[in-house]
């Protein structure tokens, strides 16, 4: 038992010594999903307006459903980890929905946002909707594309 225990804590001291700052032995490394500096050249983007609609929810409930397109923004000339951020604004619902991707490389993103409940009631015109797409990092913030649409429902 102690022959064990003095293995372990043997083992505990040598991972923490050749690990540590001084070592230069990096064991952690940056997740792609974590934004950082960088900046990304925006080809194209997408969007199916009409798709953006309210909608009755199904199954007799008495929810309005906000259905929002995804957004496909094709990037270029990728350095570091920027975010994409696609941004769909309604203020007279007070709707504000946010999808983030990082992005690593050239491609096409598809950006897709949930839809969202509107309760009873709230929903029964047509809205003023922003739709916008940004590259955004540490060092830059643009916005590469930005549309308004009006939203009805379809009841």
């Amino acid at each position: 038992m102690d022959r064990s225990v003095a293995a372990a804590g043997l083992f505990v001291v040598f991972v923490l010594v050749g690990t540590g700052p001084l070592s230069g032995v990096d064991v952690t490394s940056a997740s792609p999903s974590t934004v950082g500096d960088g900046k990304a050249t925006v080809t194209d983007v997408t969007v199916d307006q009409s798709e953006l609609t309210l909608s009755p929810g199904r199954f007799g409930t008495n929810v309005t459903y906000l259905r929002v397109p995804a957004a496909a923004v094709t990037v270029e000339n990728v350095t570091d980890r920027p975010q994409l951020l696609y941004i769909v604004s309604i203020p007279g619902l007070d709707v504000r929905l946010v999808e983030r991707r990082v992005v690593t490389g050239s491609g096409t993103y598809r950006l897709a946002p949930d839809d969202r409940a509107i309760p009873p009631g709230r929903a029964d015109g047509s809205y003023d909707a922003a739709l916008s797409v940004r590259v955004q990092s540490f060092t830059t913030d643009r916005t590469v594309a930005w549309t308004t649409v009006t939203v009805g429902g379809r009841q």
